[in-house]
């Protein structure tokens, strides 16, 4: 479990341009960020780094897609039931395993921190919800 010092983890994958802002802003927010451009690149970042409070998804992507990595990730006992946000530019997508909301590209960013921060809270404010 991290300790109040240690920013909250977010995992994104996508192999947009955008990704790179995106991992930008929330590290301009406080958060910590890990990148992958394919499903397999985020399977190899959750098996090196500590579990992230979320991940963002994006469906379409070379080497293996969202789906592959959804699959893979269900499949695992450690991983199964880490929240994904799929990223996607599509307005129709399946209810998927795993899949706790979606965001629509292009990411409209304060949007995108009030999505997120039920499962992944800003920083500073982690010690704010335990009071009381």
């Amino acid at each position: 479990m991290p300790d109040a010092t240690t920013p909250p983890l977010i995992l994104i994958i996508d192999d947009e341009p955008e990704l790179e802002v995106m991992a930008r802003y929330l590290e301009l927010e406080g958060y910590s960020v890990l990148t992958a451009t394919n499903g397999e690149e985020g399977l190899v970042a959750l098996a090196s780094c500590r579990k992230p409070c979320i991940v963002l998804l994006d469906l379409m992507m070379p080497v293996m897609d969202g789906h592959g990595f959804l699959r893979r990730m269900n499949d695992d006992a450690t991983l199964c039931g880490l929240p994904v946000f799929v990223l996607t530019a599509s307005f129709q997508t399946d209810k998927m395993a795993g899949v706790v909301g979606t965001l629509h590209k292009p990411l409209h960013l304060e949007l995108f921190k009030e999505a997120v921060a039920p499962y992944c809270p800003p920083p500073g404010e982690e010690e704010n919800s335990t009071a009381g």
